[in-house]
């Protein structure tokens, strides 16, 4: 089985379609699935759209918590129900198509993990971010990169699948919830020496982005300051001190 984690806050206005589409789609490409939408403390109509669907197809588990988890939080929340051999996430807003989610799942045979690329050889962009949004993009992977020792040229692409005992081997490890909860994810995946590859993939904006870039974009620096460090070999101390300073920055914002 084939589990897909949506976490969704806040969309009303594209959940639906984003569903029809997937689900049209794996029906004609795979024989056993299930869609995991978490509606991580929704304000709107998201939640009660999703819970009609449910009724409409099978394949939909709808979870709702009742308070606001954030990205990595949802999904966290989803691997916890996933029955899948192969688990992963995609975003709402359907930037990634279905037909790059199956070439994600397909490619997984050799590898515990696929991430989705936008800025690798092969990959299709449709429509472009805005510029400042590219530009911030470029500058974190930049800082990811040098504080992690990653290849990858992507941690941020909303698609991501993997072997379930892969997932299951870190879940109790993983403490982001917010919009760099990727990096933790990668960081304990690589720890553990699993063998994760990078696929281009085709790849549009939307418009109707739920991201703050100002704000989101300090958060995530300072998350990944904080996690850094606390995975350093500083004296817990040290390392406890600069951590809370970083992570009451970050409440902050």
């Amino acid at each position: 089985m084939i589990s897909v984690i949506i976490p969704a806050w806040n969309e009303e206005k594209r959940i639906e379609k984003t569903l029809r589409s997937y689900i049209t789609f794996f029906k004609k490409n795979f024989r056993n699935f299930e869609v995991i939408v978490v509606t991580d403390g929704s304000e709107d109509a998201t939640s009660e759209i999703v819970e009609n669907l449910t009724k409409e197809f099978n394949c939909i588990r709808h979870i709702h918590p009742d308070e606001k988890l954030g990205k990595g939080g949802a999904i966290i929340e989803g691997f916890k129900f996933a029955n899948g051999d192969i688990v992963g996430f995609v975003d709402a807003d359907g930037s990634t198509p279905p037909e790059s989610i199956a070439l994600l799942i397909k490619s997984l045979n050799h590898y515990d993990g696929v991430i989705a690329s936008r800025w690798i050889n092969g990959s299709v962009i449709g429509k472009k971010q805005p510029i400042e949004r590219r530009i911030a993009s470029r500058t974190f992977n930049l800082l990811v990169r040098i504080l992690f020792g990653f290849s990858f040229n992507d941690t941020q692409c909303g698609a991501k699948f993997f072997k379930r005992k892969a997932i299951k081997s870190i879940i109790n490890e993983l403490g982001l919830t917010d919009w760099a909860f990727d990096i933790d994810l990668l960081y304990r995946l690589n720890k553990k020496n699993y063998k994760i590859k990078e696929i281009p993939v085709t790849w549009h904006y939307e418009e109707d982005s739920k991201l703050d870039l100002g704000k989101t974009s300090f958060k995530m620096f300072f998350s990944v300051i904080g996690f850094r460090i606390k995975n350093s070999p500083l004296s817990p101390i040290t390392k406890s001190k600069i951590v809370k300073v970083i992570y009451h920055k970050v409440r902050n914002l």
